[in-house]
């Protein structure tokens, strides 16, 4: 019975340590998860802080693409010159993949969706000047000119439509 004894006054002691122990454990062991948490939270505050201006300067510089590769603009910044018309094609076509390649790189600072559409955009750019040029009738390069001007007039742009999805990407991010 000695031996019994002794071991229920082990038991006295053990039993309450152990107790003890473990709602130490258990408590520190939550107060190290919700720290761990914290510091995560923390840093993906932080991390957000700087990314928002890379996030934004990447938008406006798209859609400031968008805007280059819209029939007017482009227009503008491709001369007729001498260019027969086909040459003419070629050169608008030309400027529109000149001023992707140029922007390739923002595709990693915005939504797949959002890149997605400047895709779209540029390819219906390149479709509707090429569909346009495809008419027979049209025989030199001004006339080309003159007629995707006046069609575009007459049109919404599939660079309108990606500008402004960009646009509702913008004012979520904000």
């Amino acid at each position: 019975m000695e031996y019994f004894d002794q071991i229920l006054e082990g038991l006295k002691y053990a039993l309450p340590a152990a107790v003890t122990g473990y709602v130490t454990y258990y408590f520190l062991n939550r107060f190290f998860i919700h720290e761990e948490k914290k510091q995560i939270l923390l840093a993906k505050r932080e991390l957000k802080q700087y990314s928002i201006p890379v996030r934004m300067q990447a938008y406006e510089r798209l859609a400031v693409f968008l805007e280059r590769i819209s029939p007017l603009q482009l227009i503008k910044n491709v001369p007729v010159k001498n260019l027969s018309k086909d040459e003419y094609l070629n050169a608008l076509i030309f400027q529109i993949e000149g001023e992707f390649e140029h922007n390739l790189s923002q595709q990693i600072y915005i939504s797949s969706k959002a890149w997605e559409m400047i895709k779209t955009g540029k390819n219906a750019i390149i479709f509707f000047i090429r569909n346009i040029a495809e008419n027979d009738e049209i025989k030199s390069a001004k006339e080309l000119q003159k007629t995707i001007l006046l069609k575009s007039a007459d049109n919404e742009l599939p660079t309108d439509f990606a500008l402004e999805y960009i646009r509702n990407e913008v004012a979520e991010i904000l």
